[in-house]
């Protein structure tokens, strides 16, 4: 039976035992020790496991914002265990400006208050999870909304943002007679909303974000550092083996998305960052939704898949914390999910896309079926006649404030498209009493009344037309797409769904 462990945008691996009860007892006692001149009483704020840009930064603007809150003991930022790539090289550059403090460096016994940022679970401190049991003070500040934590904190601050460092710096704006930010500490704020937010472009982003990364950048946040540091590099193991998914994914077509799984084999112990890997394979190949599973080993050569999902935003019906077994979170948040594969080496491969497969199912189970051109089209059009004079026509036209409408006989079929510029170069021209039948375009492109989404929107790609007639198989005129159907069919815009649907 394969084992998972839940985790959110964290990589670990499972099967590992814990740590006996009568182990956790015995740092119980050494914690009880009476005090030595070597006691270090402080707050810390945890990061989570596997710490990206938004966990690190929240972090360090909690531990600022206690510097002047609680300042009479010190604030250290701890990152429990591991980072993301991308962290660890900011780190190496600039870890000496920010307070950060090893975690074996701290006894659980010196710890006053403890500060917890961008998430609510426990179980996504690693070892630092023990220290809750006897703080003081436990804070908790988060942006995952739908996530039920098993923290219990003594103040809880849940905002619905893109980013925890917005929550934070909000806070720190409130204190800027009291508070300078360095401006290493605003270039990380920045990279925490950037890297949270997908720099502005993920639908969970708010204003408050927006207003949030202003500030910084007026606190002298640095644009060559969040250049540097902001985008993933991929290394050289990552890029062969990206090779190698572009050569291996399979794709599939459901319901107008494209969706795409591979399957890779390290051949290794775990390679770190493949979720970047995941994303731009995605980006790559115009897929709507992407399984990336990777196999490895660990040193006692037991095998394991990791599966990363990612998803467009055209995709938005996807879930992949459902996928993955998580709780919720951004979709763009979700990264490897290991799972044990405790088969024999030969078999290893079937499994992981075995798992995969499954993933993929559940994947297409959730996508919902695409509505048609009759259910997209609006009934209600403004027409003109063959034998109506062009003067006539530019005078509907003006009325109504539309660039082209269908030209239709008695019987309602569709004779041809009339477009304003046509009927501007007829006055022009002084032929304001030539019939539209004389000017009209009859080469007009139609969509049957079944056809799905997708086609409709690619044929309006294509052809750069505002409009689609609807006809049906006797030629007859049903309605209109237009171009505006399309962007309310993709809730791009809220206020489109508003409005009367009368398109004329």
């Amino acid at each position: 039976m394969l084992l998972t462990m839940l985790a959110i945008t964290a990589t670990f691996y499972v099967g590992i035992p814990l740590r006996p009860p009568s182990t956790l007892r015995a740092r119980c006692v050494i914690a009880a020790t009476p005090k030595t001149e070597l006691d270090e009483a402080c707050n810390v704020v945890l990061t989570h496991t596997n710490t990206d840009f938004d966990s690190l930064a929240g972090a360090v603007a909690l531990a600022k914002l206690w510097s002047i809150e609680r300042p009479e003991v010190p604030t250290h930022v701890v990152m429990p265990r591991g980072v993301n790539p991308l962290v660890g090289r900011f780190l190496a550059y600039h870890k000496h400006l920010l307070p950060i403090r090893g975690f074996k460096t701290i006894r659980a016994v010196d710890i006053g208050a403890i500060g917890v940022v961008d998430t609510q679970s426990a179980n996504r401190l690693g070892p630092a999870a023990a220290w809750l049991e006897n703080a003081s003070h436990v804070a908790v500040y988060d942006h995952h909304s739908c996530v039920d934590g098993d923290i219990n904190p003594t103040e809880l601050h849940l905002e619905p943002v893109g980013s925890v460092t917005t929550v934070l710096v909000e806070e720190l704006q409130k204190h800027a007679h009291k508070i300078k930010l360095s401006e290493t500490e605003a270039t990380l704020f920045a990279l925490g909303i950037r890297a949270d937010t997908g720099a502005l472009s993920f639908p969970s982003t708010t204003p408050r974000d927006g207003r949030a990364l202003v500030y910084l950048m007026e606190q002298g946040a640095s644009q060559l550092a969040i250049a540097e540091f902001g985008q993933a590099r991929l290394s050289a193991v990552q890029r062969d083996l990206l090779a190698s998914a572009m050569r291996d994914v399979q794709s599939c077509e459901h319901e107008g998305l494209k969706v795409g799984t591979v399957c890779l084999d390290t051949g290794r112990g775990f390679v770190t960052g493949m979720s970047a890997v995941c994303e731009e394979l995605l980006q790559l190949l115009s897929f709507d939704a992407l399984l990336l599973g990777i196999t490895h080993r660990n040193a006692k050569q037991q095998s394991f898949l990791s599966l990363i999902g990612r998803c467009s935003p055209r995709a938005s019906a996807v879930d992949l914390n459902d996928v993955m077994g998580q709780p919720a979170v951004a979709v763009e948040e979700v990264d490897e999910l290991p799972r044990a594969l405790p088969n024999a080496p030969p078999s290893v491969v079937a499994e992981a896309r075995s798992l995969l497969n499954r993933a993929l199912e559940h994947v297409i189970s959730q996508v919902p079926e695409q509505p048609t051109a009759e259910d997209l089209m609006t009934k209600t059009v403004f027409s003109c006649s063959p034998g109506d004079t062009m003067e006539e026509a530019m005078k509907m036209m003006n009325r109504i404030a539309k660039k082209a409408v269908p030209v239709i006989d008695d019987e309602r079929k569709l004779m041809g498209m009339l477009k304003f510029s046509d009927v501007v170069k007829a006055e022009q021209a002084g032929k304001g009493q030539q019939l539209v039948k004389v000017w009209m375009r009859r080469d007009v492109v139609t969509i049957a009344p079944e056809a799905k989404f997708d086609k409709v929107e690619q044929l309006i790609i294509d052809t750069g037309s505002g409009r689609l007639p609807v006809t049906d198989e006797n030629g007859v005129l049903l309605g209109l797409v237009t171009r505006t159907d399309v962007l309310r069919q993709h809730r791009m815009y809220g206020r489109l769904g508003r409005g009367a649907r009368r398109v004329r």
